[in-house]
Order: structure tokens, then sequence, then C-alpha cells
């Protein structure tokens, strides 16, 4: 099969590679991040115009018709950027959430996610968030960037089934815990106190699975980008860091340690286009199985480049100033959002048995 990009993607890409040179440097990323919402809302804005929300909802529903490969040309680019907006989740999990409603296909990147919950680890049953009489109650967690959202599809159980419910941010009966992750991205918990809430129809545990596997693959090929990233920034260190008058790249143990990271980078690379090939193919358990195993596969090796970038870098990868913490922090996050490499481990020995 040929995995080469198409001209339309080869655009995608330069695009979003443009858009993440001259709006997320390191520095300017810092400044966004210091901001009170967490990010920067013009940037949000660019992104909007960008039409990267459109990327993967069908033509017919207003949308660009791009499947799980162009979601990966995307979230490679973004990677490097260390992107603190929720792009993916949007493109890909909003998307595919919506019911095929225009209301929220057309204004997507107004909508964020609640599907996790504290005390349940990584499960989607949502055995806290309860809706009766079209008003809901409950806690959710590990709400991606609040701050540019009216609306939250939120999964809850109503009469003993569960469903996806819009709920207004602007319902005085919604209560924003905000907060920044490890690596800076703004996220909240969201108290429900008796808020209105509106179904979305036709969606329920077996589709909101299948939209966070779909997500949890496209935030696989961000983590490549940024894994990418951080092995560049490392291997330009070590060729103008000196010791003994010589450029530490010029050590050939240094050099085999470049060697493993690019190792475990390309084999994750891989292992993305796989898995966005997957997507594509597949449905019901043998997503979540490819899902699973991709993000056992990339969350091992974004660890391993994380962890030895920072050694590389010696003293300086511990400090605040230099570039390469944010990237480690990034990719230790990613390890843990959505599940950690145990989890999806254990999930897709499950599903192949």
């Amino acid at each position: 099969m040929d995995f080469s990009l198409s001209e339309e993607q080869r655009m995608l890409q330069e695009t979003v590679g443009k858009f993440v040179a001259d709006r997320y440097s390191l520095d300017q990323r810092k400044g966004y991040m210091a901001l009170a919402e967490g990010h920067d809302q013009g940037v949000a804005s660019e992104l909007t115009e960008l039409g990267l929300n459109l990327v993967q909802i069908p033509e017919d529903q207003g949308g660009l018709g791009g499947d799980a490969f162009d979601a990966m040309v995307v979230g490679e680019a973004l990677g490097p950027g260390l992107v603190l907006e929720p792009v993916m989740e949007v493109m890909t999990a909003v998307a595919a959430l919506a019911g095929g409603r225009p209301d929220i296909l057309e204004d997507s990147n107004s909508h964020t996610l609640g599907l996790y919950e504290r005390g349940q680890r990584y499960a989607l049953t949502a055995a806290g968030t309860q809706v009766e009489g079209g008003k809901i109650t409950g806690a959710k967690t590990l709400v991606p960037n609040t701050a540019g959202a009216t609306h939250a599809l939120v999964s809850a159980s109503e009469g003993g089934q569960l469903g996806l419910y819009r709920v207004a941010m602007s319902d005085e009966a919604v209560t924003l815990f905000n907060y920044p992750l490890q690596d800076g991205r703004p996220f909240a918990d969201l108290q429900f106190d008796g808020a209105a809430a509106e179904r979305i129809d036709g969606v329920g545990l077996a589709e909101i699975e299948a939209a966070v596997a779909r997500l949890t693959i496209a935030e696989c090929a961000v983590a490549v980008g940024a894994m990418q990233a951080a092995l560049d920034m490392t291997k330009e260190y070590l060729s103008v860091r000196k010791q003994f008058g010589r450029p530490l790249a010029a050590f050939q143990e240094l050099q085999f340690r470049l060697v493993d990271m690019n190792m475990e980078v390309q084999d994750a690379r891989s292992m993305a286009i796989w898995a966005a090939n997957q997507a594509n193919l597949t449905t019901g358990e043998a997503l979540l199985r490819a899902a699973s195993m991709a993000k056992a596969k990339i969350g091992k090796a974004a660890t391993y480049v994380a962890e030895d970038s920072i050694q590389l870098h010696g003293g300086m990868g511990m400090t605040l100033e230099y570039g390469i913490g944010a990237f480690a922090k990034y990719l230790i996050t990613f390890n843990l959002l959505h599940g950690d490499v145990d989890y999806h481990m254990g999930r897709s020995m499950r599903l192949s048995a």
C-alpha cells in the first residue's frame, strides 16, 4: 500500500506547519500559557480560520470529507508547536459525536468534551453523572480548554442508559474548576447541579468509545511530531555543545543514544500510520484494539524519547528556561491522557483473546 501523501495532504501539512512556525515558538507558547485563559483567543481564532475542525466532517455536511490519514497529517504537523488548543478533540471526537447535527458541526470549535469522572480511571461509563427530567447532575474531570467553549458534550446515564448530552457552559448550574496540566494545556473539572441537558440522538457507549479511540489515534500522531521535534532539538544541542574541545555529537556513545531515539521515533511513526489505516478500515472492537496497540507502543516510545532527551541535555535539560523540558512534559502527559501504556496493553490483550 502506498502511504505517500497526496497533493492535498501535502498542502494541509504545509499550511499547519507554517502556522506552527509563525505562531507557536516555545517563547510564544510560554506567553500564551501565562494568560488568564491559559491560551490566546486570537491564536485560537486563527486556528478556526484554518478550518481544521472541518477536516473529518463529511462533505455533504459542510466539511472537507477527510479521513484518519488527514487527521494524522494535521496532528504530526501540530506536534512541534505543543499547541494548547484542543484541535484534535474537536477534529475527531466532537465531529464524530455530533450526531450529524448542523448546529454542532458548524460550530464545533465552541464545543468541548466531558467524558471522564474522578475515581473511574479511564472508564467511559459515566457512573456518577445522571440525567433526569432534562436536568444533569454530577461532575466531569479532564475537560479540555473550557475557556473557548460555549457548550460541553457530556456523557451521562438516564434510566440506566448511557447517552451524550449538550450542556451550555453559561448555565448557572454549571461550575468550572480550571487548572493547567503538567505540560501547560488548560483543562477543567465541571460540576453540574441540575443544568439543562439536551440529548444527542444516536450516541451511546459504543459511539463514545469509538470517538475516543479515533481521538487516541490522532493524538498519537501529534506525539510523533513532538518526538521528532525533541529529537531534532537534542541533535542540535549535541552539535553545538562542546566538551574536551569537541562537540558532544562527536562522542560515539552519544551517537548511539541518538540512533536509539531515532529508531523509537521511526517505529512510532510507522505505528501511527498503521493505526490511521485501521481507523479508516475498522469499527467496533477492532478499532478499539488498534487504538490500544498504537497508544501502548507510542506511549512507551514517547516516554523513552522524553527521558533520553533530558539526559542528553544534561543539567540544561532540567532548567525551565530551556525548551526541551516543554517537550518532555508534553510527551509524559500524552502517555497518561485517554489511557496509559499499562491500560492499553491490557485492553489490547483482552480484545485479542
